[in-house]
């Protein structure tokens, strides 16, 4: 169900996406610079509109769950197929790099890197960003209540390490600003963000709503951002 949920969340904001998703753009740039020197056939994983496609202009296959997202990436870069990081379509040892931009989060990571190292050859190169533990804050306090379960970049790291060795690791915060709680409400469903556990009823969705919009003060919205580029481990 959380999978339908993911992408039906991101179907439903792909028109605005591309627009809105400032931060997503901001990371998609770093990590392209730390791509830049790669090599051979890719896969762009969670690849959503092609933000890091366009970025980094190296031979992909992007990948992503939500078929509305692929339509506007196949408009950039036909090489695409729908599919999940947890179980990839492709063969053993087939690609020489990935690169996913803020999708690993709505993943289980000991079965998405585990499946990422097994499409990789051998020597191959990962890189990826990851929002982490600390993010999202000002959703958390406007709704009374955790909301979301990010990895804390301790917990990513281990178990990425199970996997490859690391050549760079850095973390960054992202901040953007919004009037109040609605403006940041309706930013969060135009990236595709969902605000509340799934299943929800009609009721408890207006409560969240009138959290947000009773939210009358200027409202900073965070992530937490750690960067890395790997090895995969022979």
């Amino acid at each position: 169900m959380i999978k339908k949920r993911i992408s039906q969340s991101f179907s439903k904001s792909f028109r605005t996406y591309q627009n809105k998703a400032i931060i997503q753009k901001q990371t998609a740039t770093i990590l392209s610079e730390m791509a830049k020197d790669l090599t051979g056939l890719g896969i762009d994983l969670g690849c959503g509109t092609g933000f890091l496609y366009e970025s980094l202009r190296k031979k992909m296959i992007g990948v992503d769950i939500s078929l509305k997202m692929l339509e506007i990436y196949k408009s950039k870069n036909p090489l695409a197929i729908a599919g999940d990081i947890e179980k990839l379509p492709f063969k053993n040892n087939v690609f020489d790099f990935a690169v996913s931009n803020f999708s690993l989060h709505w993943t289980d990571l000991k079965i998405s890197l585990k499946e990422i190292s097994r499409v990789l050859k051998q020597n191959g190169i990962f890189c990826f960003c990851i929002p982490f533990e600390g993010s999202l804050k000002i959703v958390e306090n406007i709704l009374g209540k955790r909301n979301y379960d990010f990895y804390s970049e301790k917990e990513a790291i281990e178990i990425l390490s199970g996997y490859f060795e690391i050549i760079i690791s850095f973390h960054k915060e992202f901040r953007l600003e919004f009037k109040n709680g609605l403006e940041l409400l309706n930013h969060l469903h135009e990236t595709g963000s969902a605000v509340g556990k799934e299943g929800l009823s009609l009721g408890e969705k207006k409560r969240i709503f009138e959290k947000f919009k009773n939210y009358n003060k200027t409202t900073l919205l965070n992530f937490n951002v750690l960067f890395v580029k790997a090895l995969k481990k022979k």
